[in-house]
């Protein structure tokens, strides 16, 4: 069985180059200047992970919207270390200019709006394509509205049952929770609704179990991945509470690639499905 995803592509060699020479130098530079990691600094991670899943998704839908020069910078997995290196190139910036006025340390607000700034870019630049025209957000809106309360309901009760935990956790910890809740729920509905096919081995071969079981003529075989996911992301912050309390550094750093690796795939997710049709169905089912 294959482990890897169906459709990663290694980026021609003076793109590869160029991200590796990306990566190192920012990495270095990050290393240098030993930002302060925080929960806030999470949080502002997140508007940079919703750009770049949405950058992909746009990608899998119409390669020739971006410059031929770019092109490959966005397809998979070259994405997630161009989406990187611009993050963090921002990052170096912010965290030096407060190295400079340390009384007035603002590098997680100024990180999260900049990467909102830039997703509202990226929004404006999707919107003048015409191959967007006739979007339909009904799915995409319905993995989200049904993903808060489940997350909430999650949360609060890991909150009554084991409170230590989510006190250590906060904010989050609640963010693993929606990230990867939204990730399976959105995932279930374009299997069961959408009609796509899954591209990861391991979520096909979970969804290939559920549907041996009676039940899935009824329930559709999504429900078990969403169950996994779930389960997988609730053990998540349980098992990291106290090196996140004991090492907030890289505790905040693994709690960041955790929501990730839920966010990236959720998000391509809503933006594939407010976009869809038979093509763009076609694509992601490849």
């Amino acid at each position: 069985m294959a482990l890897l995803p169906s459709g990663l592509v290694v980026p021609p060699l003076p793109h590869l180059v160029v991200l590796l020479i990306g990566t190192a130098t920012v990495t270095a530079f990050l290393l240098a200047l030993e930002p302060r990691v925080t929960q806030g600094h999470v949080l502002a991670f997140t508007p940079w992970m919703i750009m770049g899943a949405s950058a992909h998704a746009l990608h899998q839908i119409d390669p020739g919207m971006y410059p031929a020069w770019a092109e490959p910078l966005f397809g998979a997995p070259a994405v997630y270390v161009t989406t990187f290196i611009a993050l963090g190139v921002v990052w170096a910036i912010f965290a030096f200019r407060a190295s400079l006025r340390p009384h007035k340390d603002r590098v997680a607000r100024d990180l999260g709006v900049t990467g909102a700034v830039v997703l509202l870019g990226l929004v404006v630049f999707a919107s003048q394509q015409d191959t967007l025209a006739g979007a339909e957000p009904v799915w995409s809106a319905a993995g989200i509205v049904i993903t808060v309360p489940i997350t909430l309901g999650i949360y609060f009760g890991m909150a009554y049952l084991t409170t230590d935990v989510v006190a250590k956790t906060r904010l989050v910890g609640g963010l693993v929770v929606f990230a990867h809740a939204l990730d399976g729920i959105t995932t279930a509905i374009g299997i069961d609704v959408l009609g796509t096919a899954e591209r990861s081995p391991l979520p096909r071969t979970i969804m290939d179990i559920a549907g041996e079981l009676p039940i899935s003529g009824a329930v559709g075989v999504g429900w078990l991945f969403v169950v996994v996911k779930l389960a997988l992301a609730v053990v998540i912050v349980y098992a990291f509470a106290d090196y996140l309390e004991a090492e907030p550094v890289r505790g905040n750093l693994a709690f960041a690639v955790i929501v990730a690796l839920g966010l990236g795939p959720a998000i391509n997710n809503v933006v594939i499905f407010a976009l869809h049709s038979e093509a763009t169905l076609a694509a992601i089912a490849g």
